[in-house]
């Protein structure tokens, strides 16, 4: 099997990388820049030429797009995915990932099946909220060969040594100032980067088609996340004071976005850890 990643020198697309390697498959990746691994090529999927050249040069069996970007979502779907999508082949596979922030109502528990709604413009997550539902439209409109994979927040070590970001800045917060904040009543469920990055290894050889849902069964606050997150990393968990951010209407946030993942769980071999294993 032949896979291209891309986004191959991202937080889940180098992990997915490195695990990919080691699995003896026939991998290859794209960066946005010039990377000295000969087996991660630089591409811009905003440009169609160069990416239909990459996808006629390599011919794989399996794309899996990793690509995000909060601010220019809107970008990467709008002419980049569209760019994949007009070149792709109807019989290779796509695997595209998603996420949980695409469901607003702030109930939690979401199910494959559950309604999406877009964000109003004003707020502050519009931008990507609003271009992965478009993406998910469409990529369901126009390639039947996909898996759509939805997950919260992820967490854990990519294959470049580096932690998660958010935890990167929280604890450098709670180094300079002795505490943080973190929120006790907004909820999500956290994904390990490993776990998240053998399923999609498991979806590339499955035949499942369509959307799911991927991580454990537990939903936590981040206020929780982050305090199995430090002691875990060894900083003391003490410094991290709870929060509320009430119903989040007045940022447009969604309190609750955390995810059924009941499906997965019993089709993939992979098991999906919690922060207390």
């Amino acid at each position: 099997m032949k896979l291209l990643i891309l986004g191959a020198t991202g937080f889940l697309g180098s992990t997915l990388f490195h695990l990919a390697g080691n699995r003896n498959l026939q991998v290859i990746g794209t960066s946005r820049y010039l990377n000295e691994n000969r087996k991660i090529i630089e591409v811009d999927v905003t440009n169609k030429h160069a990416l239909k050249s990459t996808m006629e040069s390599y011919d794989p069996d399996v794309v899996v797009w990793t690509l995000l970007s909060r601010e220019n979502e809107d970008v990467l779907i709008d002419h980049g995915l569209t760019n994949l999508l007009s070149i792709i082949k109807s019989e290779t596979k796509l695997i595209f990932l998603s996420t949980d922030a695409v469901f607003t109502g702030g109930k939690g528990g979401y199910k494959e099946a559950d309604i999406l709604n877009s964000l109003p413009n004003k707020a502050p997550l519009a931008t990507y909220v609003n271009a992965k539902i478009r993406a998910e439209r469409q990529i369901a409109e126009s390639h039947k060969n996909h898996t759509i994979i939805r997950t919260g927040p992820l967490y854990g070590m990519d294959a470049n040594g580096n932690i998660e970001a958010r935890t990167q800045k929280m604890t450098r917060q709670l180094e300079q100032k002795g505490s943080v904040e973190a929120a006790a009543d907004f909820y999500k469920t956290f994904v390990h980067i490993v776990d998240l990055s053998k399923a999609i290894l498991e979806f590339a050889f499955h035949d499942f088609k369509g959307v799911i849902h991927l991580g454990p069964a537990e939903k936590e606050s981040y206020f929780t996340f982050y305090k199995k997150r430090f002691e875990s990393l060894g900083f003391i968990s003490g410094g991290i004071e709870p929060i509320e951010i009430a119903d989040g209407k007045e940022n447009c946030l969604s309190v609750d976005t955390s995810l059924d993942t009941e499906k997965v769980r019993s089709m993939l071999k992979i098991s999906f850890r919690s922060l207390n294993d």
